[in-house]
């Protein structure tokens, strides 16, 4: 059984069922917002449910077209997801403010040395009029929302079929992993991290 240590206390995002996961269209910046948020959250709980870093009981399913998606839910039995849902939350309040650049999501195995990364993700997120976007990067693909409305859809698909991909073509994990989120915020025309999750 694999092992996954993290940091701090529970907070709940709830998802529910009969929403879309992902518009059709994008309107206003308030929806491009509302897509990145989504888009955001549904990445990192494919990255955790495919990496099996949380039991099959820390997910609910959502479809997407012909996609059926994990999204991390509330399980009190597992306090890693509940952890990972606080992060996911806390970047939201970031995005909402226009302030988080990026959020780096980093899978390593010995605490004394973070620095030997075995996997990582990372989020950039970008504010303009038109929106809000968000790219994607990790040591095998790459990834860009674009705010055009008719393609945010077809855009949100392909990031999550690019994910499936990628962790298949992953080997498995070890059996005792650390998680930690990064984030950096802009600040003054750069970025700087601030937290350590």
């Amino acid at each position: 059984q694999m092992t996954v240590s993290l940091v701090d206390t529970p907070y709940i995002l709830k998802h529910k069922s009969h929403e879309t996961v992902f518009p059709s269209q994008i309107t206003n910046e308030h929806e491009s917002l509302i897509m990145v948020k989504k888009l955001f959250a549904t990445s990192i709980s494919c990255i955790t449910y495919l990496r099996g870093l949380f039991p099959e009981s820390s997910y609910g399913e959502r479809h997407l077209d012909d996609l059926s998606l994990k999204i991390l839910r509330e399980d009190k039995k597992c306090p890693g997801s509940l952890h990972i849902i606080k992060w996911i939350q806390g970047c939201f309040d970031a995005l909402e403010k226009k302030y988080l650049h990026m959020a780096v999501l980093t899978l390593y195995t010995n605490p004394k040395e973070p620095e030997k990364v075995t996997e990582i993700y990372q989020f950039k997120f970008k504010y303009a009029k038109e929106g809000a976007t968000m790219d994607f990067d990790s040591t095998s693909t790459s990834f860009e929302s674009g705010t055009n409305s008719e393609d945010i859809k077809k855009a949100s698909v392909l990031l999550i079929r690019k994910l499936y991909i990628l962790m298949q073509n992953l080997g498995p994990l070890p059996n005792d992993v650390i998680l930690t989120m990064k984030l950096h915020y802009y600040n003054e025309g750069r970025w700087t991290p601030l937290v350590k999750f």
